[in-house]
C-alpha cells in the first residue's frame, strides 16, 4: 500500500501549541517576568497570588487591632479591680491606653513591614532568578 492509497482522513496530522512548536528544540521558553508583563494567565495567578499574601497580612493585623485595642473598653468596664488601680498615681487604664497601645502598634506595624518585605522579596526571587541558572 503506498501512500496515494490511503484515505485521506485516515492520516495522522501532529497539532502543537503555536507557542511551544513542534519540536522540544524550538519551544519558547517564557519567564515569569514575560508572564506577568503580558498579562498572561500564569502572570496573572503570580500577580494575584502576591496580592492575596499582602492582603491576608493586612487583614491579620487588622484583626489584631480590633481584638486588642477594641476590646481594651470591655475589660476595664468587666474589670472594676483593673478600672480603679493606679500605676505611680495614673489610672492603669489611661497608663495602657496612653502607653501600651502605642507600643503595641509599633511592634504590629514593624511585624507587618517584615512580613510585607518578606513577601516581595520572594516575589522579586520568583520574578528576577538568579543569573547562575543560564
Amino acid at each position: 500500500m503506498t501512500p496515494d492509497d490511503v484515505p485521506r482522513h485516515a492520516t495522522r496530522v501532529r497539532i502543537t501549541s503555536p507557542q511551544t512548536g513542534a519540536t522540544p528544540a524550538s519551544r519558547v521558553r517564557r519567564t515569569v517576568r514575560q508572564e506577568i508583563d503580558e498579562s498572561t494567565g500564569v502572570g496573572e495567578v503570580y500577580v494575584r497570588t502576591i496580592v492575596r499574601a499582602q492582603l491576608r497580612a493586612a487583614l491579620a493585623v487588622l484583626l489584631t487591632v480590633v481584638l486588642t485595642i477594641g476590646l481594651l473598653p470591655l475589660l476595664f468596664l468587666w474589670s472594676d479591680e483593673l478600672a480603679g488601680a493606679d500605676l505611680l498615681g495614673v489610672p492603669i487604664a489611661w497608663a495602657i491606653l496612653g502607653f501600651g497601645v502605642y507600643v503595641g502598634l509599633v511592634l504590629l506595624g514593624w511585624v507587618y513591614v517584615r512580613h510585607a518585605e518578606r513577601l516581595e522579596s520572594d516575589f522579586v526571587a520568583l520574578v528576577e532568578p538568579d543569573d547562575e541558572s543560564s
